[in-house]
């Protein structure tokens, strides 16, 4: 019984004293290439990751070329996904607005695009 209530104990502390992740109780939203030519509702503070597929063994890579960064911007660097069949580029929820979304996939970013992505995302 003694043992039992130590580890109440000890775990009770462990809770309190947690850290405060800067992410916690907002939302994290995903868009997809099922996204495509959507509107994305997110809140300030929230997360939005834009999930695009890439092609194995292609030099392509996605160049977001047209972003409001006043109301949304980058979190981080893009991130290879397992398998090896998509990218996700984070970004943070910075203000309330609206701003239209697109990325280009290509071999550089002058070069003409493979694929084009474009959503609009709505931050309240």
């Amino acid at each position: 019984m003694r043992r039992f209530h130590a580890a109440s104990v000890l775990l009770l502390a462990l809770l309190l004293s947690a850290c405060k992740c800067p992410w916690e109780g907002r939302s994290v939203w995903l868009a997809t290439d099922a996204h495509a030519g959507k509107a994305l509702e997110a809140r300030v503070g929230d997360e939005v990751l834009l999930e695009l597929p890439v092609d194995a063994g292609s030099k392509a890579k996605w160049f977001v070329v047209e972003l409001d960064e006043k109301v949304l911007d980058r979190k981080g660097a893009a991130e290879d996904q397992p398998g090896g069949k998509a990218i996700r580029i984070p970004f943070h929820a910075r203000r309330p607005g609206v701003t239209d979304v697109v990325a280009f996939y290509a071999t550089a970013r002058s070069a003409p695009p493979e694929r084009t992505f474009r959503t609009t995302v709505w931050v309240h």
